[in-house]
């Protein structure tokens, strides 16, 4: 069955084309959103299957709403030219760790299931990112030095203000974490689109609120979502809280990982 590929990107261009070429064949549609803040757009190049550059973008910033916000436009897209196998989230500095004919035998034995790898639940952790009100974050990490050092200062008081006050909201709120990098079954998908200003809502103010969305929407609702878990689905490093970055030339010794993804390369 045809696959999405959601390509979300920013730079290393490089990267993102080695991802369409390792995946590029008669079924496979690209879905490609590259951040507004990008005045030149690359040339991509198809051979096999379909590519959509999206057109309206969105200026991600990270560890804001417009991140989830992104996520939502690009399975929209997808979803009007489907239906697809799975709509697959990446960033444009993935590469598949398998050939495209094993990534779509792997994910066609897991038909009407949302494919994603699981954080051990960490209730402080989600406290904090979703449960408080984060602001300012636009700046967070963007601008002048005295810009993001002020949006930083300020957030940080924000922060402490609701800590001492004892402010908290979606407290009813049961919260499950995930790569925000997924598979997403036709149901799947649509139940997020078709909720997307109540998801927008509900995440304005979170911090990271990406990596919980799908995940905490989804699992709300067992009897209609079947999820599995595949801790295998993508090697990533961590070095303190930044995934580690990987030269090219790892590629082929990150093979032997027995994952199907990973992230994140830098050519």
């Amino acid at each position: 069955m045809k696959q999405a590929w959601l390509i979300i990107a920013h730079n290393e261009f490089d990267v993102l084309q080695r991802l369409i070429d390792l995946l590029d064949d008669e079924e496979s549609d690209f879905f490609v959103h590259i951040d507004k803040k990008v005045k030149k757009l690359p040339a991509l190049d198809v051979k096999k299957g379909r590519l959509h550059l999206l057109d309206n973008r969105v200026d991600v910033r990270w560890g804001t709403v417009s991140q989830i916000e992104t996520e939502l436009l690009l399975l929209d897209t997808a979803r009007q030219e489907g239906p697809y196998g799975h709509y697959h989230l990446l960033s444009g500095t993935h590469l598949p760790l398998k050939p495209v004919e094993e990534l779509k035998r792997f994910y066609d034995g897991h038909q009407n299931q949302e494919v994603v790898r699981l954080w051990t639940p960490d209730e402080g952790e989600a406290d904090f990112k979703l449960r408080r009100f984060h602001f300012p974050l636009r700046h967070y990490k963007y601008g002048s030095r005295f810009r993001r050092l002020i949006c930083q200062k300020t957030w940080q008081v924000v922060i402490k203000f609701q800590k001492v006050l004892g402010i908290r909201h979606l407290k009813a709120e049961t919260f499950h974490k995930s790569d925000n990098w997924m598979s997403l079954s036709e149901a799947g998908c649509q139940y997020l689109v078709e909720h997307r200003d109540a998801i927008l809502a509900k995440y304005r103010w979170s911090f990271c609120g990406d990596e919980y969305f799908a995940a905490s929407e989804l699992m709300a609702h067992p009897d209609r979502f079947r999820i599995f878990d595949c801790p295998q689905l993508l090697h990533v490093e961590f070095e303190w809280d930044t995934p580690r970055t990987f030269p090219l030339s790892a590629w082929p010794v990150l093979q032997q990982t027995g994952c199907w993804w990973a992230r994140k390369f830098s050519a």
